[in-house]
């Protein structure tokens, strides 16, 4: 199928059309199971760290607090994940047994998200999209921590 989406736009629109269309594939091929891409990613990433505190898997992710605090308050509330205190009054997660469960269950429908997608792509192509997408993540947070301003541009006169 023909793209008829113009090349020269910005990195933004291109990166979320690209996280758009993989996204859907990946909640379609998830459906059966009834996660979403997001809440499999996150449960993924909890299951592997053991128990993680709250802003270090935002910061994991390049995401808000605010946001993970949505997405981990659904996740509580399908009994997936335990929240407790840790040291220093930060909020640490770990999976529930129901929570270890679903993500058993989904990991097939996962895998075989990952297998079209690498079909798709081809082999050289699937072994670059990490690395690039992570050297975008670290440009991206560069280019906002950077000593610029954020407002107005100034206009030419």
């Amino acid at each position: 199928m023909e793209s008829f989406f113009p090349a020269s736009v910005c990195a933004c629109a291109s990166l979320r059309r690209a996280n758009r269309a993989v996204s859907h594939l990946y909640d379609l091929v998830l459906a059966p199971v009834r996660l979403k891409a997001t809440q499999y990613i996150i449960l993924q990433s909890i299951s592997h760290a053991g128990e993680i505190a709250h802003c270090d898997l935002a910061r994991l992710f390049a995401a808000s607090e605010e946001n993970f605090s949505r997405r981990l308050a659904s996740a509580r509330a399908a009994g997936w994940v335990r929240m407790k205190m840790g040291k220093r009054y930060r909020r640490v997660y770990c999976l529930t047994e129901e929570g270890r469960r679903i993500l058993d269950i989904a990991a097939p429908y996962w895998e075989r998200a990952q297998e079209r997608m690498r079909s798709e792509l081809g082999e050289p192509e699937w072994s670059m999209l990490a690395e690039f997408a992570e050297r975008v993540t670290q440009s991206a947070i560069r280019a906002e921590l950077a000593p610029r301003r954020n407002g107005r541009p100034h206009q030419a006169v």
